[in-house]
């Protein structure tokens, strides 16, 4: 891709978000509330109403559910976002990583806005600054790619066979209770372990978690798994969008 394409990803994601704070009154103060409803929602469902978890499971709690709705969020609004296009497309001609490019710079930016809010909220409850936080960039990265695999990959093949927008949409809330979110999955034993170990958002949540609330490495080993899976992805989306380019315009 060409930097004058880089370009118009960056300016078509400053333009999306701009007009998404424009939408309501508070604009941006949208970007703040809108993850503490979220994750104050699910807190008062399983710490209160159903009084699970213990000592600290409310930043536990909070840290799945932040690194969860970044891949769950823009996985989704990538299922429709070539076709969504289709007025861009008829005008001139882009190529198609472009549109899943903008939804992942978008949802990137609001995410380092939620969890700057996390960390603030991890240090206000006591949890220890350590030198495992130097681990983050490393969680970004690898969380990056793998959401540039699914996503490239997802919103190349959801114009092709459209019923798969309803598969993701219902594999996406699945993996949402089976990713360890609201549980422990290192405490599973026998077959239900390894099935949910070929998760890889498991290990990713495994992995901020243990680098912000455990103040250890994370396992470096599933997360290279995680990124090898990640590149395959990337390398398979990309393939895809190039390969039906001009046939995306019929399609839409």
């Amino acid at each position: 891709m060409t930097p004058h394409y880089l370009q118009l990803i960056l300016y078509k994601a400053r333009a999306d978000l701009k007009v998404e704070a424009a939408r309501g009154y508070m604009g941006m103060l949208w970007w703040v509330l809108e993850p503490v409803l979220y994750m104050g929602a699910f807190y008062i469902i399983f710490a209160v109403a159903l009084q699970r978890g213990g000592e600290n499971f409310v930043p536990w709690l909070l840290t799945g559910l932040v690194v969860w709705k970044w891949f769950d969020t823009t996985v989704r609004m990538s299922l429709n976002v070539i076709t969504a296009g289709k007025g861009l497309m008829s005008q001139v001609y882009l190529p198609k990583v472009f549109f899943p490019a903008v939804v992942i710079l978008k949802n990137s930016v609001k995410f380092l806005v939620t969890l700057v809010l996390l960390l603030l909220f991890l240090l206000v409850y006591g949890m220890p600054l350590g030198w495992s936080w130097l681990m983050l960039p490393v969680l970004l990265l690898v969380q990056l790619l793998l959401i540039c695999g699914v996503t490239f990959t997802v919103s190349a093949l959801t114009p092709l066979y459209p019923d798969l927008k309803l598969l993701m949409n219902n594999v996406l809330m699945l993996m949402f209770f089976l990713s360890g979110v609201f549980f422990d999955t290192s405490k599973l034993k026998g077959w239900l372990a390894v099935l949910l170990d070929l998760n890889p958002m498991v290990h990713v949540i495994h992995a901020w978690r243990d680098v912000l609330l455990f103040g250890r490495l994370p396992n470096l080993a599933a997360l290279s798994l995680v990124l090898l899976l990640s590149l395959l992805l990337c390398g398979l989306g990309l393939y895809l969008l190039r390969r039906y380019d001009r046939l995306y315009p019929r399609l839409a």
